[in-house]
């Protein structure tokens, strides 16, 4: 198959769209699919390669402070033309921004089935508020924007079932079909986690979050929780891989918690080093305070790793964690009853082994070898009825 994958957000940024857009792109490549992304030109170079996939650049600058939000000239002739001259069979758009309404727009024009994923909550508060915004009437604004794109759509994806119901909900139209995100277990490397062990806390146990440091995370809550535990479990460190807009906000609110010596920061790590490092082995279990997410390809990597966790009943992580049987869900503004899943688990040897043997056989469903042969299948069934 030949696939035009668009995306507004990718290299040398790294969040979860981008490692989701190449995650998909290689695995399709490497079964003989040809792949072309279209993204941003950022200032920076960019010297990815990947056989069967070509990569399209399409000049942008910066939208006001955000740099993750660019901005391009709309709508560009030349996409069209480069599609229809490599005889491309569908199309999917990853982001609704403004190379989502170019993917929208070919479509339409060269009669070719689209394909739009659904990936981020952005109509959430916490989402509006890392934008300097938030009311009732900016969510619905914020809805009406997204199904503008999606709606017009011949197959509407998302993470999650859960999420599939919110979309049902909020007035997208059918058919709407739930495939993970996926993640390549066999990119994992443990060797080094003892060591790493060793290094980070060698008389205790390890906390882990990994992720995007902004509003929608929720940090300042999670430290909260984890002030609690280490009021209990004063051996106990927390390990905060990631950076983001409130990384100096955390650092400050981390000292006036009075626990700078029970939590390390590593800040930004590239996402290939972070799976090659043993870091995520190294860790006993992972926490995350997050409303948002559509799925956490984070909490399915710390799963991989055998990482049973705790996290807040919302969205698409009450999907991911199976409650009790590879982690604890916890309700929304209850930070004792986060704390007191996470000590349990810290205190009770066997069953956080048990747990993480668990989590560990529910991220294989997750697997990229199973989660490509699903997108095969769904590219397929759409270029025949096309």
């Amino acid at each position: 198959m030949r696939i035009a994958i668009f995306t507004d957000s990718f290299l040398p940024l790294y969040n979860g769209i981008v490692t989701v857009t190449l995650s998909l792109a290689e695995h399709l490549a490497d079964r003989g699919h040809q792949v072309y992304i279209f993204a941003p030109r950022y200032n920076t170079s960019n010297e990815y390669k990947h056989k069967n996939i070509t990569i399209k650049l399409v000049p942008s600058i910066q939208a006001f402070h955000y740099e993750e939000l660019r901005l391009m000239p709309f709508p560009d002739l030349k996409i069209i033309n480069y599609l229809k001259k490599e005889r491309v069979e569908v199309i999917h758009f990853q982001t609704p921004v403004i190379l989502g309404l170019e993917a929208v727009m070919a479509a339409r024009i060269l009669d070719l089935p689209l394909v739009g994923t659904y990936h981020t909550f952005f109509s959430d508060p916490q989402y509006l508020r890392q934008a300097g915004f938030s009311s009732k009437a900016l969510q619905r604004a914020s809805w009406a924007y997204a199904r503008m794109y999606y709606n017009r759509c011949d197959l509407i994806t998302c993470p999650t079932r859960i999420i599939r119901k919110e979309l049902i909900k909020h007035g997208f139209k059918l058919p709407i079909k739930a495939i993970s995100n996926g993640i390549s277990i066999a990119d994992f490397n443990n060797r080094r986690a003892p060591a790493w062990k060793r290094r980070l806390n060698p008389h205790g146990k390890l906390l882990l979050f990994t992720g995007r440091v902004a509003h929608e995370k929720n940090v300042f809550y999670l430290l909260d929780c984890f002030a609690l535990v280490h009021e209990r479990s004063p051996t106990t460190k927390l390990v905060i891989v990631g950076d983001g807009p409130q990384l100096p906000d955390v650092r400050a609110y981390i000292a006036v918690c009075g626990i700078e010596d029970a939590v390390i920061i590593f800040g930004y790590v590239p996402h290939a080093r972070l799976l090659a490092s043993g870091i995520l082995g190294a860790c006993d279990v992972f926490i995350t305070a997050s409303t948002t997410e559509t799925q956490s390809i984070t909490l399915l990597e710390a799963m991989a790793n055998g990482l049973p966790s705790v996290g807040i009943k919302e969205l698409g992580v009450a999907e991911v964690i199976k409650d009790r049987r590879t982690g604890f869900l916890v309700k929304n503004h209850d930070k004792k009853a986060f704390a007191r899943a996470v000590l349990r688990l810290l205190e009770d040897d066997a069953l956080r082994e048990r747990m993480g043997k668990n989590a560990l056989q529910g991220a294989k469903q997750h697997d990229m070898t199973v989660i490509t042969s699903i997108w095969e299948k769904t590219y397929e069934r759409l270029i025949r009825r096309a």
